[in-house]
């Protein structure tokens, strides 16, 4: 089931203007080889440019296609 098809990143910021202190938003198309250092220094510049009081979650997403002839 290796069959990566699809990896995107969940970052989660704090801000005092976002519902219940916290707003997601979800980036498709994440490189497959992308570092999590890298992740992360994207996710910290993302919030620097939003202004808000900083990134406080990265979720990294993966989608793999299922064999369906596997039992």
């Amino acid at each position: 089931m290796n069959n990566l098809i699809e990896q995107n990143i969940q970052f989660t910021f704090s801000g005092d203007n976002y519902k219940d202190g916290k707003m997601s938003r979800i980036y498709k198309n994440v490189r497959r080889d992308a570092a999590a250092s890298d992740l992360v220094k994207v996710g910290k510049a993302i919030s620097s440019l939003q202004k808000d009081k900083g990134l406080v979650e990265a979720i990294l997403i993966q989608k793999s296609a299922v064999d369906l002839s596997a039992e």
